[in-house]
Parts: structure tokens; sequence; C-alpha cells
């Protein structure tokens, strides 16, 4: 089964970033992704996922990639130092889709920061829209569901390779689930923990 739970590491960042399939009828699956790390593994991290680069590319999106070349670029992520990956999601409308991005935040940062130990967030940036974000994650704090210690910050696409992984796995399993394309996913699966929660 894809929703198979499974067992994380000790780790200290999660890289997060947003995916999303049309099911029809204005309803589509809304899901955030996070992959955990540690930050002495990031070099290495970084310069396994430049290297699939293409020349006239400055970061890796699912959605750009051919069939052969997410074969391909799942088959690394398999090999890299990775602590595992939580993937949340519901079902929304375009409309309503900076709702489930707050509902499912809210969902996910507590069990970062409170069953996984991380205590640094790096989210990939939408530009203005991030303050709606901090808003979630200044709520959560005074609310005492994540404590001050959880760090969050946003950047581009372009600036941090490690915020193309949880890209790569959310579209892996949405093109598992959807698109009958399992064998990215199933490598991802293979090599590392990726627990999927859906909520209603």
């Amino acid at each position: 089964m894809i929703d198979s739970p499974g067992r994380f590491s000790p780790t200290e960042v999660a890289h997060v970033d947003e995916t999303s399939v049309h099911l029809g009828n204005n309803i589509s699956m809304y899901g955030i992704a996070a992959v955990l790390t540690c930050t002495d593994t990031h070099p290495i991290i970084a310069d396994a996922l430049t290297s699939t680069l293409l020349p006239t590319r400055t970061y890796l999106h699912h959605y750009d990639e051919t069939s052969d070349r997410r074969l391909m670029i799942a088959k690394i992520i398999s090999e890299l130092p990775l602590d595992g990956a939580l993937i949340v999601m519901e079902t929304t409308t375009a409309q309503r889709q900076e709702r489930a991005r707050t509902r499912l935040l809210s969902q996910l940062l507590p069990r970062l920061q409170h069953e996984q130990h991380v205590r640094h967030v790096v989210l990939e940036s939408r530009s203005g829209s991030d303050r709606h974000d901090r808003r979630t994650l200044d709520r959560l704090r005074r609310s005492r569901v994540v404590s001050a210690e959880l760090r969050m910050d946003h950047v581009k696409k372009g600036e941090s390779a490690l915020v193309w992984l949880p890209d790569f796995v959310a579209g892996a399993y949405f093109a598992a689930r959807y698109h009958d394309q399992p064998e990215p996913w199933e490598l991802i699966t293979t090599a590392h923990a990726v627990d999927v929660l859906t909520f209603p």
C-alpha cells in the first residue's frame, strides 16, 4: 500500500513544499510534504541533487520532468542520507487552498517539533503569501501547540537544493496514486520511511 507508516530517526531540519492534483469538479487533493534531514548531510544532498540538473535549469521540479528523469532522480533520492518524510493532505478547491494550507501546517508543525524533534522548518517561498505561514506559526505558538524554539524560514526554489526534495517526494506520491506511475515512489519508499496522512 502507498499509505504505509514508517519510523523516523532523530532529525534537525525539515524542508517543506506543497503540491496538488486536480480530481475534477473544481476539487483538488492538496498536499504538503516535509523531508527530514540533519544539517551535516546537507552538502552531500545538495551536490547530488544539483548534479541532476539539465543545462538550462536552475532547480528541480517533479512536474517538469520526464518519466525517465523522474525515475533517475528517484533513484538518487533513494541513496541520499535522509531521515524520512511526512506528507499531509486533504481535498479542497482552488478558492480554499490557502485555508487548506493553514490547516495542514497546523497539523504538520506540531508533529515535526514534538514527534520528530525538528528545530528548523524551511519552506519554499511563495513571496507575499509567506506571511500566512508566519501567522499560522504565531498562532500555534500563542496557543502553545508549538514552542518558540521552532524556527521557520522561507527560501526561493533556486536558493536551496534541499527544498527540491519535498516537491519531488510529494510529486512522486501523487503520480503513483493518481497517474499510475508507481516506480519513483516505490524507489523512494523502499529506501526511506514516508508517512502519508489524509485529513477530512
